[in-house]
This record gives C-alpha cells, structure tokens and sequence, in this order.
C-alpha cells in the first residue's frame, strides 16, 4: 500500500496525517500563532540566573522567560567544542559544551543581550527551552554554525551510499561549520546539496544581520509551518503522494518545492469528491481513537496509555485474549503485538520525556529478549530520536522519546473544568458534605431567616438523606429554615447556597 502525506484544515488549523504501508502513523496538528515554536530564533534579554543549577532565564518577548541551560550557552569570542571522531552523539555533544567552560554566572550577566533558538516549545507550565548552538534545516541538511561535527543521518544505512554521502558533506562550504545529512538526502544528487548548504548559509547570515540592528527581545527567524516543515522532512524516496485539501495548499505547496524537489512537487496533488479529505480517508476516525486512553490489539488483548506530568504510563493487559492451553504463548503474543502497537501510539500522539511500559510478566528470558528486540525494531522506524533502557528489575521496559513539541492531545483538549484534568471527579457523597458544611457556616455565622441549596438532583438526595440524620450538626430551628432544590444545569461537584 502507499506511503502518503495528507494534509487538510482541523478546526480552522492545518492538519496533517502520515500514512506508512496504508496505517496512519503520525498525526500533527498546528495552531500557527505567535507561540514560539522549535526553531524560531530571538534576540533575547538575560532576565536572572540561577547559578545553582548553572541555568538562566532569558525573556525572549510575550509569554513566560525561556530556560537556557550552561551546557546550550556560546557566546562570540568563546572556542567552539571540538568535532568528534565516529558517530554524532547528542549526550557526548552536551560534555563536550561544558568541558574546560567557568561557571554559567562568570559567562553571564543580568540583562546581557544574547541570540537563542527554541529548542523545546512551552510544555504543560514550563516555558521554552533556548539554546545559543543554533540549527538550521534544509531539505537535504542540518546547517550547525556552531558544531564543526559534519556526518550523516543514522538511518542512511546503506553502505555504499552512506560513504558517498559522507564524502560530499566534508566538501561543502563554509569550512569550520558543522552540516548532517539528513535521510531525504538519500539517492540526491551532488548538487542539491552545495544548493541547499548555499541557501542555509545564507539565511544564517541574514539573522546575524538581523541580530546587529535589532534590539532585544524580538524575533529574528521564525521556523516554517507544519505543512512546510512536513514537506522539508518528508522522505524523497519513501513517499508516494502528497494529498492536500484545497487549491490553496497546493499552490503553497508548489511554490515552497519550486527548485528545491521536483521530483516531490510531482507527487502533490488535490483531494477531489464532495467529503472532506480527512473524512473520505478514515483520518477524523483515528483522531479519535488516539485521543482515547486504551487501545485494542488484534488478539483482544489492550494497551492503555496514560501520560502524566512526569512521564508516561503505559500498562499492557491480554483483555479478551484468553488464548490456548500455553498461557506463556499468549503472553508472548500479546507483549509482541503490543511492543509493535505502542510504537506506532508513540509517533501517532507524539509522545514524549519518560516512557515507561508494564508489559505482561514473562517467565521465559528468551520471550522478554524477544519482546525487547521487537519493541526496539518497531521503535527504529520512528523519525523522533528514542533511547531504550530496556527492562528494570521490576519488569518495567523504561525508554526516552525526544520531546520538543506539545502531543496530539495537548493540540487538541482542555483540561477539564470540572475535574482539572485528573480524570476524577468527586463523589455525590463528598459534594453534598461540602455543602452541608457551607449550609452549617452561614447558619452559624450571619442566622438567616432562609438557606437555600441548590444542587446536582444526585447530591441534592444526599443532602437531603444528611439532613435526616441526628448526626447532621443541625438543630431543629435550623432545619427548619434550609431549603434543598435540584438543579440539572450544575455539574456533578458544583453547588450554590445562598442566605437571605
């Protein structure tokens, strides 16, 4: 089945779904406002630094400061970390920033004005995390003025174009700087590539010259939106056809590959028929099926995923997979289907930070090494950088998924009014306590002639069966004078009293 990239419009903002072998794999959705996102790069004010924990606050314009570790700090003059031999790691990168470096608070000062890039979007009540050692993405490459490193992208595994690739990217120019192939590059030509590296220079250039004759905060480059950036990072050999909804995508769509892909543009065509295009492929079907905690498994068996402020929670259960008489066979069945599952839930809500999975016990180490190679194979074919741990002494697979960007369902839910987002609500019983509470103040302390209480018809026949009891701290003048009546418009823990 094809590979396709379908792009329509979700509640006025842009959508897009990737489509693997006819499964929905990623699921993103854009609001395109004033937030800073991944990428853009500001000139920023130094607002406080926190020597404590060698990190600074930095007030990038509108919103909460953004955090800028020591280890993301470069500033003019400063010698750049050297290149390492082999493979880009980024953990031997973050060493290499802070060897032989003083102390954040001898670099810095309160009110210094200094050029960030956001490296991680406003999540949950954390504001963006900055860095000085700016990124800039191309079609073919990751221009990195600041990181020497030139290499290419791991998932070019191929080995004779692997060297090929290497062999061209230690050619581009400027010497000194740092560039990455990135996995579109496989199978480019040679000269896309001094193009795209010319066209990342330049607009490095650009922002420098921005930076001089502006003062902080404000920005200097805002980062493409998502249909663009999906376009830029969508794999030149692997995709079959780009769907949008309307002319206008297609003609933004044309203008941004116009020199940059043809062989891309080509494959960008207009979704016709009288349903939307998010309809008429299933997608909104499976937008709702990502926002919902448990996931089914084709033995019956389930997944329910639970994120949370500090990681992620996800328990696998064989629900209605009662299997055969080898209960170690069902198990096994299930963690596989599951390990395959949870790895595609991952890319398709984009989730990330802590990742931590109960998988079924199993007895048999041959089945968890199975689990754990199948966990980690389906996990390769994610775009978003993953680290497994592998399995504690609890029986708990623990991995790390890079988080830059809020998932699918920050994109698309409110916490609860009524719950606050934890999910629960509270019982008949406790909110009718509450109010009788409230019931016994205003009678104690301003002796109304009149208490009324308006509830939930399910609390309110609480309170009434309170008020009946010799426990309820009511005397009987007091009794006398509450009046209980229902009220479908209130939510299940809400109530009003009012005294007259």
């Amino acid at each position: 089945m094809p590979n396709e990239l379908l792009v329509s419009r979700l509640a006025g903002r842009v959508a897009t779904a990737l489509r693997e072998n006819g499964e929905v794999v990623e699921l993103r959705v854009e609001d395109g406002g004033d937030e800073p996102a991944v990428g853009d790069v500001f000139k920023g004010r130094v607002s406080r630094i926190l020597p404590g924990i060698q990190a600074a606050f930095v007030d990038i314009g509108g919103g909460p400061d953004a955090f800028l570790h020591a280890a993301d700090l470069h500033l003019p003059g400063e010698a750049l970390p050297e290149a390492s031999s082999g493979e880009y790691d980024a953990g031997d990168d973050v060493k290499r920033r802070l060897e032989g470096r003083p102390p954040l608070q001898d670099r810095l000062r309160e009110g210094r004005e200094i050029v960030v890039q956001v490296a991680r979007e406003t999540l949950g009540g954390k504001g963006p995390r900055v860095t000085s050692f700016a990124t800039l993405a191309g079609r073919y490459l990751v221009y990195a003025p600041f990181a020497p490193f030139r290499g290419v992208s791991k998932r070019v595994e191929e080995g004779p174009e692997r060297d090929r690739l290497r062999e061209i990217v230690h050619t581009l120019a400027p010497a000194g700087a740092g560039f990455i192939v990135r996995t579109a590059g496989r199978g480019t030509p040679e000269p896309a590539f001094h193009e795209d590296a010319a066209r990342l220079t330049a607009l490095f250039r650009r922002i420098e010259e921005r930076a001089a004759g502006t003062g902080a905060p404000a920005p200097l480059h805002r980062e493409s939106g998502l249909f663009l950036r999906a376009l830029r990072d969508a794999p030149r050999l692997a995709l079959d056809a780009i769907v949008v909804e309307d002319q206008d995508l297609l003609d933004e769509a044309l203008e941004y590959l116009d020199g940059l892909d043809a062989s891309l543009a080509a494959r960008v065509r207009v979704h016709g028929g009288p349903a939307t295009l998010f309809d008429a492929e299933g997608i909104h079907a499976e937008i709702e099926r990502a926002l919902r905690s448990r996931v089914w498994l084709p033995s019956g068996g389930t997944v329910v995923i639970e994120p949370t402020e500090a990681l992620v929670s996800i328990d696998v259960n064989t629900g209605k997979n009662v299997g055969t008489a080898r209960p170690d066979e069902t198990i096994l069945k299930t963690n596989l289907e599951a390990a395959d599952e949870i790895a595609r839930q991952l890319r398709l809500r984009d989730l990330g930070g802590i990742v931590v999975v109960d998988f079924i016990d199993m007895e048999r180490a041959e089945h968890r090494n199975r689990v754990v190679e199948a966990f980690t194979a389906a996990l390769a074919r994610d775009a978003a950088r993953t680290k497994v741990i592998g399995l504690s002494p609890l029986g708990l697979l623990q991995l790390t998924r890079k988080r830059t960007r809020p998932g699918l369902r920050s994109s698309l839910t409110d916490a609860c009014a009524c719950c606050s987002g934890s999910g629960r609500s509270k019982s008949a019983d406790l909110v009718a306590h509450e109010a009788l509470l409230e019931v016994r103040r205003l009678l104690a302390g301003l002796s109304p002639s009149r208490v009324s209480l308006r509830a939930p018809p399910e609390v309110a026949r609480v309170v009434r069966r309170m008020l009946q009891s010799p426990r309820s701290g009511i005397d009987a003048d007091g009794l006398e004078k509450i009046g209980v009546e229902e009220d479908d418009g209130l939510s299940a823990d809400r109530f009003d009293v009012r005294a007259s």
